[in-house]
């Protein structure tokens, strides 16, 4: 695991938060995935994990409905989170992309933090994907894989 991805990841946390399992607000989540490894599979064992205890057989259809990639970054295309954000026509991903760019504490160093880590050069693959309830909650997952080889998400969920 190269050293960079993870102080750019630290930067994240320290405005997104740690991986947790709240199913509420906003989490970094990370770690080592196989060269195959399919970035929807990544964003979703994420996701997964961030719903914790609140994902159950009962509750499956409803936290899975609004799943949606609403962008993936072309290989031809120069990376820039921030103008790649701006452009995701979605309605869905346009109401919740303030919850990770200008809703939070700190905004401007988050934005930063997005930047670096998501404009890195390391950054093989990057995806957007819009999550919720289906009813009060919803949110987004930014995610990318670096270098075939280290998976990161920064997932924000809200009511």
């Amino acid at each position: 695991m190269n050293s960079v991805y993870l102080i750019l990841i630290g930067a994240l946390e320290k405005i997104y938060g740690k991986a947790n399992d709240t199913a509420f607000g906003s989490a970094v989540f990370h770690g080592p995935v196989t060269p195959a490894a399919n970035i929807d599979d990544i964003a979703m064992q994420h996701y997964k994990a961030f719903l914790g205890k609140k994902l159950t057989s009962q509750t499956e259809t409803n936290w899975f409905q609004p799943w949606k990639k609403v962008y993936e970054r072309s290989p031809e295309i120069k990376a820039d989170i921030l103008t790649e954000y701006n452009g995701i026509k979605d309605t869905n991903a346009q109401i919740s992309l303030p919850l990770i760019t200008e809703l939070i504490e700190n905004a401007g160093e988050g934005k930063q933090a997005l930047a670096e880590a998501y404009n890195h050069a390391g950054v093989n693959a990057m995806a957007v994907f819009t999550i919720g309830d289906g009813e009060a909650f919803s949110g987004i997952i930014t995610t990318g894989i670096y270098s075939n080889e280290y998976g990161c998400s920064v997932i924000t969920l809200m009511d």
